[in-house]
Parts: C-alpha cells; sequence; structure tokens
C-alpha cells in the first residue's frame, strides 16, 4: 500500500515514536581526537554510533514531543545543570510540518522543539520500509543525524 495513506494519520495526528539505532555526529576536529580511543565502544567509529539496545527513542503524541537520544559531538555552550549532555525533550512541539514526495515515496515531517534554553529543529524522512533518517539542528551543537524507525505510537 502506498505510504502516503498508510502513515496519513498517525502522521497528521501527530502520534509516533522513532526508535534510533544508529547517531551519525557532525565529526569536528575534536570528535576526530577520540576517534581511535575506546571511547565510542567497539564496532564504532567517530562518525557512525550503533544505538541498538541503549533505548534512545522520541515520542511525539497530543502536541507534546518526549525524547532522550544519546548526543556525540560539539557543544558550543554550556547547555544544561541537569547534568545530561543527552538531547532531552518534554514539550510542546512548534510548526509541525508534512509532506509527502511522491517520486521519493518519503514523507518528510519537520518540527520545532525547546527544552530549558536551548532550541531544536528536527528535519526527519521517513520512507516505506519505515526506517527514518532524522536531523537534528541547534545553536548550542553541532548538528547530528540519527537513523532509526519509525512507528505508530499506540497508547497502553
Amino acid at each position: 500500500s502506498n505510504l502516503d495513506h498508510t502513515y496519513q494519520t498517525w502522521l497528521s495526528e501527530p502520534a509516533f515514536e522513532i526508535k534510533c539505532t544508529v547517531a551519525h555526529p557532525f565529526v569536528t576536529s575534536e570528535l576526530s581526537q577520540i576517534a581511535n580511543s575506546t571511547l565510542l565502544g567497539s564496532g564504532n567509529t567517530v562518525n557512525r554510533i550503533n544505538l541498538q539496545g541503549r533505548g534512545d527513542f522520541l515520542k511525539i503524541s497530543e502536541g507534546v514531543v518526549v525524547a532522550n537520544m544519546s548526543y556525540y559531538g560539539t557543544q558550543q555552550f554550556a547547555v544544561s545543570n541537569t547534568g545530561s549532555s543527552g538531547i532531552i525533550l518534554n514539550g510542546p512541539i512548534e510548526d509541525y510540518d508534512l509532506t509527502y514526495n511522491q517520486k521519493k515515496n518519503s514523507t518528510h515531517i519537520s518540527f520545532k522543539a525547546s527544552h530549558e534554553l536551548e532550541h531544536y529543529e528536527f528535519y526527519i524522512t521517513l520512507y516505506a520500509s519505515g526506517n527514518c533518517t532524522m536531523d537534528v539542528n541547534s545553536l548550542k551543537r553541532n548538528f547530528i543525524k540519527y537513523d532509526g524507525v519509525m512507528e505508530e505510537l499506540v497508547e497502553e
């Protein structure tokens, strides 16, 4: 069936969850300095970090985004006093936009969200397989991209 119709309802509501499988940091000189260290974990490279089994996620439901995603990269300013350097969100989404690309059989989603004094822009591309990529931009951190799997969010 056509992605357009299959995903339509829960994408336009929106009510979905992305389970992150891989992080692709923006590689800076600081990050490349740890490329050969054991800090990244076995099998990982500075531009591809496996997140499977870590539970990194982003959920959107009833106009609220909740997320907890590992962040690898350079932070431009002190971000939070909560002690976590991950991308942590629990608040309203803004400027939610949904576009279907018939040629590529993919759906593009964009929205904004904030946590404390940090503002994020999200750009998600969802493919017919359910796989997706998510680009995250912030003025206080370098760009990062995640691969993941998107599912309809079913409230328990």
